[in-house]
């Protein structure tokens, strides 16, 4: 028998569907799709083929509407940011690189800040952020304040909590949906979030028969722009993009008849936001750019041209690691010339 449904949770090789009654399938995914190249992800809707009453195979995958490989999650309507306002201490430039992530992987996808904890610590950012095009809510999941204005953005959407470890998005995931299985930790002795969340989950919040679910993502902060295009890092930072300049294609990194500075005394764009893009364009345009999709199709290719056109860096032949076999050799030389 075939039945339609959504992937909920992956462990290992298993890919756990739930279908329209809300049963629970244990799924394996058919071969021909991965040789196919369609890897799937938390919140792909799939067909899938079942064996007994609790086992499957997901035979195929519907298309997505979009995806955001870290977290790898598809089909997402909005993007929560989750920060704390302490606990860890609130973090401006790590909360603009997570936005710039996010918006870079899903241009056209809403984003919305949470900030979290505000019973231990009440901060305003609004005059930074608004003026950037994002939504603001102030939460404390232990004492649920603002929790009646954070639920009505979430109704009906599918939403991806995203955020550093130990900002509370398990515990605001625990509130929403009581009935989930989720780990809630501690903080560390130096006050930084470890990391619980090990999968990334879809849930359903059980409310009003409404389809609204979250994302329960682990925190992550070790991601890179190197290598990325600087045009679409600058169209991440609604409140840059729109600046005109002197030429159409400037980067406002200081280029010649810019106007940032101008805007920046004003008042019209807020400093810090543009020191944390001048910080990303930077990383961006490093050259040592090892682990990229770049890099890799320059080794598939093979070719001098390939690797020089990416600019990839070499090691110098005296830094260079000696094989073992380079040692051996070197050291029967040694004593060949000591015996001579």
């Amino acid at each position: 028998m075939n039945t339609n449904g959504k992937i909920t949770k992956i462990l290992a090789n298993f890919y756990y569907v739930t279908d329209s009654e809300n049963k629970v399938w244990e799924c394996f995914a058919r071969g021909r799709l991965l040789k196919e190249g369609k890897y799937l992800f938390v919140g792909d809707n799939v067909e899938i083929e079942t064996s007994d009453t609790k086992h499957g195979v997901i035979v195929n995958a519907k298309d997505r509407k979009n995806k955001i490989s870290k977290p790898p999650v598809a089909n997402i309507d909005q993007v929560i940011i989750v920060f704390s306002s302490i606990e860890p201490d609130f973090d401006e430039y790590n909360l603009d690189r997570y936005f710039s992530f996010v918006r870079y992987e899903l241009p056209n996808e809403k984003c919305l800040i949470c900030i979290n904890k505000i019973d231990l610590k009440k901060i305003d950012i609004n005059e930074t952020y608004e003026r950037s095009g994002f939504e603001i809510v102030y939460v404390s999941a232990l004492t649920k304040e603002g929790l009646d204005s954070f639920t009505k953005k979430l109704k009906n959407k599918t939403s991806v909590l995203a955020g550093p470890s130990g900002v509370g998005k398990s515990s605001l995931i625990k509130i929403l949906a009581p009935h989930a299985v989720v780990q809630i930790g501690d903080l560390s002795s130096i006050k930084q979030g470890k990391h619980i969340t090990r999968n990334v989950q879809l849930i359903d919040v059980k409310k009003d028969n409404s389809e609204t679910f979250l994302v329960d993502t682990p925190g992550f902060t070790q991601f890179s722009f190197g290598g990325l295009n600087l045009s679409q890092i600058l169209a991440t930072f609604e409140d840059l993009k729109d600046i005109k300049c002197a030429y159409y294609n400037c980067l406002h990194n200081g280029e010649e008849g810019c106007v940032i500075e101008e805007m920046i005394k004003k008042g019209k764009v807020s400093e810090s936001r543009h020191n944390s893009y001048i910080k990303i364009l930077a990383e961006a345009k490093k050259e040592i750019i090892y682990g990229t999709k770049q890099e890799s199709k320059a080794k598939s290719v093979g070719s001098k041209e390939s690797s020089k056109a990416l600019n990839l860096p070499k090691i110098d032949q005296e830094k260079r690691a000696k094989s073992r076999k380079r040692e051996k050799q070197e050291l029967l030389k040694t004593q060949e010339e000591e015996e001579g």
